[in-house]
Protein backbone atom coordinates (compact mmCIF):
# COMPACT_ATOMS: atom_id res chain seq x y z
CA UNK A 1 0.00 0.00 0.00
CA UNK A 2 2.59 2.68 0.82
CA UNK A 3 4.73 1.53 -2.75
CA UNK A 4 1.79 2.27 -4.36
CA UNK A 5 1.01 5.25 -2.64
CA UNK A 6 4.66 6.39 -3.09
CA UNK A 7 4.72 5.00 -6.82
CA UNK A 8 1.50 7.44 -7.45
CA UNK A 9 2.48 10.36 -5.92
CA UNK A 10 5.85 10.18 -7.84
CA UNK A 11 8.51 9.92 -4.95
CA UNK A 12 10.95 7.05 -4.41
CA UNK A 13 9.99 4.01 -1.91
CA UNK A 14 12.35 2.02 -0.22
CA UNK A 15 11.70 -1.39 0.97
CA UNK A 16 12.83 -2.68 4.00
CA UNK A 17 14.59 -6.40 4.49
CA UNK A 18 12.68 -6.82 7.50
CA UNK A 19 9.76 -5.63 6.05
CA UNK A 20 6.03 -7.75 6.38
CA UNK A 21 5.92 -7.77 2.63
CA UNK A 22 8.53 -9.68 0.51
CA UNK A 23 10.04 -7.73 -3.01
CA UNK A 24 8.45 -9.94 -4.61
CA UNK A 25 4.93 -8.77 -3.24
CA UNK A 26 5.61 -5.46 -3.76
CA UNK A 27 6.78 -5.95 -7.26
CA UNK A 28 3.98 -7.64 -8.12
CA UNK A 29 1.43 -4.84 -7.03
CA UNK A 30 4.00 -1.96 -8.17
CA UNK A 31 4.74 -0.45 -12.07
CA UNK A 32 8.05 1.00 -11.34
CA UNK A 33 11.46 0.10 -10.13
CA UNK A 34 11.73 0.38 -6.06
CA UNK A 35 14.62 1.05 -4.07
CA UNK A 36 15.27 -2.02 -1.40
CA UNK A 37 17.71 -1.51 1.60
CA UNK A 38 19.81 -4.31 3.17
CA UNK A 39 21.84 -4.71 6.81
CA UNK A 40 24.95 -5.85 6.84
CA UNK A 41 24.06 -9.73 7.70
CA UNK A 42 26.80 -12.20 8.47
CA UNK A 43 25.39 -14.84 5.96
CA UNK A 44 27.30 -14.29 2.64
CA UNK A 45 24.98 -16.48 0.86
CA UNK A 46 21.48 -15.22 1.64
CA UNK A 47 22.95 -11.67 1.00
CA UNK A 48 23.72 -12.61 -2.44
CA UNK A 49 20.31 -14.47 -2.80
CA UNK A 50 18.47 -11.93 -1.13
CA UNK A 51 20.63 -9.12 -3.68
CA UNK A 52 19.68 -11.61 -6.67
CA UNK A 53 15.76 -11.24 -5.99
CA UNK A 54 16.25 -7.84 -5.72
CA UNK A 55 17.60 -7.40 -8.97
CA UNK A 56 15.31 -9.57 -10.59
CA UNK A 57 12.32 -7.60 -9.28
CA UNK A 58 13.96 -4.43 -11.13
CA UNK A 59 15.06 -2.67 -7.90
CA UNK A 60 16.96 0.10 -8.96
CA UNK A 61 19.26 1.28 -6.20
CA UNK A 62 20.48 -1.00 -2.86
CA UNK A 63 20.38 0.99 0.49
CA UNK A 64 22.84 -0.38 2.47
CA UNK A 65 22.18 1.07 6.44
CA UNK A 66 25.69 0.84 8.04
CA UNK A 67 24.61 1.84 11.30
CA UNK A 68 22.94 -0.96 12.54
CA UNK A 69 25.28 -3.57 13.16
CA UNK A 70 23.95 -4.41 16.49
CA UNK A 71 20.84 -3.42 17.80
CA UNK A 72 20.62 -0.09 20.20
CA UNK A 73 19.28 -0.48 23.43
CA UNK A 74 15.70 0.52 22.81
CA UNK A 75 14.09 1.35 26.29
CA UNK A 76 10.84 1.55 24.70
CA UNK A 77 10.64 -1.50 23.14
CA UNK A 78 11.56 -3.60 26.30
CA UNK A 79 8.06 -1.91 27.61
CA UNK A 80 5.79 -1.96 24.79
CA UNK A 81 6.45 -5.39 23.86
CA UNK A 82 7.48 -4.62 19.73
CA UNK A 83 10.04 -7.62 19.39
CA UNK A 84 9.93 -10.70 16.94
CA UNK A 85 7.85 -12.62 18.13
CA UNK A 86 5.61 -9.79 19.25
CA UNK A 87 4.42 -9.51 23.45
CA UNK A 88 1.57 -8.79 24.06
CA UNK A 89 0.48 -6.59 26.93
CA UNK A 90 -2.67 -5.20 28.73
CA UNK A 91 -1.36 -1.79 26.92
CA UNK A 92 -0.72 -3.48 23.38
CA UNK A 93 -4.13 -5.55 23.62
CA UNK A 94 -5.87 -2.02 24.80
CA UNK A 95 -4.23 -0.11 21.76
CA UNK A 96 -5.18 -2.98 19.20
CA UNK A 97 -8.64 -3.08 20.39
CA UNK A 98 -9.24 0.62 19.59
CA UNK A 99 -8.07 0.02 15.90
CA UNK A 100 -10.82 -1.92 14.94
CA UNK A 101 -10.35 -1.49 10.82
CA UNK A 102 -6.44 -1.84 11.18
CA UNK A 103 -7.10 -4.70 13.03
CA UNK A 104 -9.92 -6.67 10.91
CA UNK A 105 -7.21 -5.68 8.03
CA UNK A 106 -4.39 -7.83 10.08
CA UNK A 107 -6.99 -11.12 10.63
CA UNK A 108 -7.36 -11.22 7.07
CA UNK A 109 -4.01 -10.97 5.19
CA UNK A 110 -1.41 -13.72 4.96
CA UNK A 111 0.87 -11.08 5.17
CA UNK A 112 1.81 -11.46 9.25
CA UNK A 113 5.69 -12.18 9.16
CA UNK A 114 9.36 -11.11 7.64
CA UNK A 115 8.33 -11.63 4.07
CA UNK A 116 11.83 -11.47 2.78
CA UNK A 117 13.52 -13.60 5.69
CA UNK A 118 11.06 -16.26 6.87
CA UNK A 119 10.95 -19.27 4.38
CA UNK A 120 14.78 -18.12 2.59
CA UNK A 121 17.30 -17.63 5.66
CA UNK A 122 18.46 -20.59 6.44
CA UNK A 123 16.33 -22.28 9.20
CA UNK A 124 13.94 -19.46 9.27
CA UNK A 125 10.57 -21.13 9.04
CA UNK A 126 8.20 -18.99 11.61
CA UNK A 127 8.19 -16.43 14.05
CA UNK A 128 9.64 -17.99 16.99
CA UNK A 129 12.91 -19.32 14.66
CA UNK A 130 12.91 -15.33 13.27
CA UNK A 131 13.48 -14.30 16.72
CA UNK A 132 16.95 -16.55 17.26
CA UNK A 133 18.18 -15.89 13.48
CA UNK A 134 17.67 -11.94 14.52
CA UNK A 135 19.81 -12.08 17.24
CA UNK A 136 23.16 -13.60 15.26
CA UNK A 137 22.24 -12.64 11.83
CA UNK A 138 24.07 -8.60 12.44
CA UNK A 139 27.84 -8.50 11.01
CA UNK A 140 29.39 -7.00 14.57
CA UNK A 141 32.38 -7.00 12.90
CA UNK A 142 31.34 -4.28 9.97
CA UNK A 143 33.89 -2.43 8.24
CA UNK A 144 34.75 -0.56 5.04
CA UNK A 145 36.13 -3.76 3.97
CA UNK A 146 32.85 -5.45 3.98
CA UNK A 147 30.82 -2.28 2.76
CA UNK A 148 32.69 -2.18 -0.15
CA UNK A 149 32.26 -5.95 -0.69
CA UNK A 150 28.42 -5.77 -0.69
CA UNK A 151 28.62 -2.64 -3.03
CA UNK A 152 30.38 -5.45 -5.58
CA UNK A 153 28.16 -7.85 -4.93
CA UNK A 154 25.15 -5.36 -5.83
CA UNK A 155 26.73 -3.96 -9.17
CA UNK A 156 24.29 -1.04 -9.45
CA UNK A 157 23.31 1.85 -7.87
CA UNK A 158 23.90 2.39 -4.19
CA UNK A 159 23.08 4.81 -1.25
CA UNK A 160 24.73 4.35 2.26
CA UNK A 161 22.67 5.25 5.08
CA UNK A 162 23.61 5.98 8.47
CA UNK A 163 26.59 8.54 7.75
CA UNK A 164 26.97 11.09 10.67
CA UNK A 165 30.41 12.02 10.26
CA UNK A 166 32.52 13.91 8.11
CA UNK A 167 35.35 11.15 7.69
CA UNK A 168 32.96 8.65 7.01
CA UNK A 169 31.11 10.94 4.23
CA UNK A 170 34.45 10.48 2.48
CA UNK A 171 35.30 7.46 2.70
CA UNK A 172 31.75 6.55 1.04
CA UNK A 173 32.54 9.00 -1.56
CA UNK A 174 35.43 7.00 -2.14
CA UNK A 175 34.39 3.80 -2.18
CA UNK A 176 32.08 4.70 -5.31
CA UNK A 177 28.52 5.01 -3.29
CA UNK A 178 26.26 7.20 -5.54
CA UNK A 179 24.55 8.56 -2.34
CA UNK A 180 24.90 8.96 1.17
CA UNK A 181 21.85 9.40 3.66
CA UNK A 182 22.92 11.75 6.54
CA UNK A 183 21.26 9.99 9.22
CA UNK A 184 21.01 8.85 13.69
CA UNK A 185 18.60 6.33 12.56
CA UNK A 186 16.22 8.50 14.60
CA UNK A 187 17.63 8.16 17.69
CA UNK A 188 16.43 4.74 17.91
CA UNK A 189 20.36 3.86 17.63
CA UNK A 190 22.44 5.69 19.65
CA UNK A 191 20.31 8.33 21.44
CA UNK A 192 22.97 10.27 22.53
CA UNK A 193 24.30 10.29 19.17
CA UNK A 194 24.42 14.33 17.45
CA UNK A 195 21.03 15.23 15.39
CA UNK A 196 21.42 14.48 11.87
CA UNK A 197 20.64 18.10 11.51
CA UNK A 198 23.44 19.42 13.15
CA UNK A 199 25.82 17.36 10.80
CA UNK A 200 24.23 17.75 7.86
CA UNK A 201 26.07 21.00 6.56
CA UNK A 202 29.53 20.33 7.12
CA UNK A 203 29.16 17.28 5.34
CA UNK A 204 27.34 18.10 2.06
CA UNK A 205 30.25 21.01 2.10
CA UNK A 206 32.85 18.51 2.11
CA UNK A 207 31.58 15.94 0.05
CA UNK A 208 28.61 17.52 -1.58
CA UNK A 209 30.13 18.10 -5.11
CA UNK A 210 31.07 13.85 -4.91
CA UNK A 211 28.25 12.19 -4.23
CA UNK A 212 24.65 13.07 -3.59
CA UNK A 213 23.63 13.89 0.04
CA UNK A 214 20.32 12.82 1.29
CA UNK A 215 18.80 13.35 4.97
CA UNK A 216 16.95 11.10 7.33
CA UNK A 217 16.19 11.49 11.29
CA UNK A 218 13.30 13.85 12.42
CA UNK A 219 11.67 14.89 9.09
CA UNK A 220 7.86 15.37 10.37
CA UNK A 221 6.86 18.09 7.82
CA UNK A 222 7.19 19.96 5.02
CA UNK A 223 9.28 23.02 7.02
CA UNK A 224 11.47 20.12 8.19
CA UNK A 225 11.88 19.60 4.86
CA UNK A 226 12.64 22.79 3.58
CA UNK A 227 15.18 22.97 6.51
CA UNK A 228 16.98 19.90 5.21
CA UNK A 229 17.26 21.46 1.59
CA UNK A 230 18.80 24.38 2.83
CA UNK A 231 20.82 22.99 4.74
CA UNK A 232 22.09 21.52 1.64
CA UNK A 233 20.04 17.93 1.11
CA UNK A 234 19.48 17.09 -2.31
CA UNK A 235 16.37 15.75 -0.78
CA UNK A 236 14.74 13.74 2.43
CA UNK A 237 13.68 10.43 3.46
CA UNK A 238 10.73 10.31 5.70
CA UNK A 239 9.16 7.11 7.95
CA UNK A 240 7.37 8.08 11.11
CA UNK A 241 5.54 10.18 9.00
CA UNK A 242 3.90 8.29 6.18
CA UNK A 243 3.49 5.18 8.67
CA UNK A 244 1.17 7.30 10.65
CA UNK A 245 -1.05 8.15 8.00
CA UNK A 246 -0.70 3.91 6.76
CA UNK A 247 -1.90 3.00 9.90
CA UNK A 248 -4.53 5.42 10.29
CA UNK A 249 -6.21 4.73 6.61
CA UNK A 250 -3.81 2.85 4.63
CA UNK A 251 -2.97 3.67 1.36
CA UNK A 252 -5.15 6.25 1.06
CA UNK A 253 -3.83 7.58 4.55
CA UNK A 254 0.30 7.56 2.91
CA UNK A 255 -1.16 9.21 -0.12
CA UNK A 256 -2.80 11.94 2.53
CA UNK A 257 0.42 11.99 4.62
CA UNK A 258 2.15 12.97 0.92
CA UNK A 259 -0.16 15.57 0.48
CA UNK A 260 0.04 17.39 3.24
CA UNK A 261 4.02 17.52 3.50
CA UNK A 262 3.90 18.36 0.02
CA UNK A 263 1.70 21.70 0.94
CA UNK A 264 3.17 22.50 4.00
CA UNK A 265 6.41 22.76 2.21
CA UNK A 266 5.03 24.54 -1.06
CA UNK A 267 3.14 27.23 1.62
CA UNK A 268 7.01 27.77 3.71
CA UNK A 269 8.26 28.00 0.29
CA UNK A 270 5.90 30.53 -0.99
CA UNK A 271 6.08 32.71 2.92
CA UNK A 272 10.08 32.67 2.12
CA UNK A 273 10.00 33.92 -0.96
CA UNK A 274 11.14 30.92 -2.75
CA UNK A 275 9.23 29.57 -5.75
CA UNK A 276 11.63 26.53 -6.70
CA UNK A 277 13.40 24.19 -4.48
CA UNK A 278 16.83 25.03 -6.18
CA UNK A 279 16.51 28.32 -4.91
CA UNK A 280 16.49 27.32 -1.34
CA UNK A 281 19.37 28.33 0.52
CA UNK A 282 20.98 28.92 4.08
CA UNK A 283 19.52 32.75 3.58
CA UNK A 284 16.25 31.61 4.64
CA UNK A 285 17.47 30.32 8.33
CA UNK A 286 17.83 31.65 11.58
CA UNK A 287 20.78 29.50 12.63
CA UNK A 288 22.54 29.48 15.96
CA UNK A 289 25.75 30.44 16.47
CA UNK A 290 27.62 26.83 17.35
CA UNK A 291 24.42 24.82 15.91
CA UNK A 292 26.75 23.41 12.97
CA UNK A 293 29.02 20.07 14.04
CA UNK A 294 32.11 18.98 12.38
Amino acid sequence: KAARAAERFGVPFTLSTMSICSIEDVAEHTDKPFWFQVYTLKDNDFMRRLMGRAKAANCSALVITVDLQMLGQRHKDLKNGLSAPPKLTIMSVADMMTKVRWGLEMLGTKRRFFGNIVGHARGVSDASSLSSWTAEAFDQSLDWKRIGQLIEMWDGKVILKGILDVADALKAAELGADAIVVSNHGGRQLDGASSSIRMLSHIVDTVGHKTEVLFDSGIRSGQDVLKAIALGAKGTMIGRAYTYGLGANGEQGVTDALRIIHKELDTTMGLCGRTMINDIDQDILIVPEGFHRK
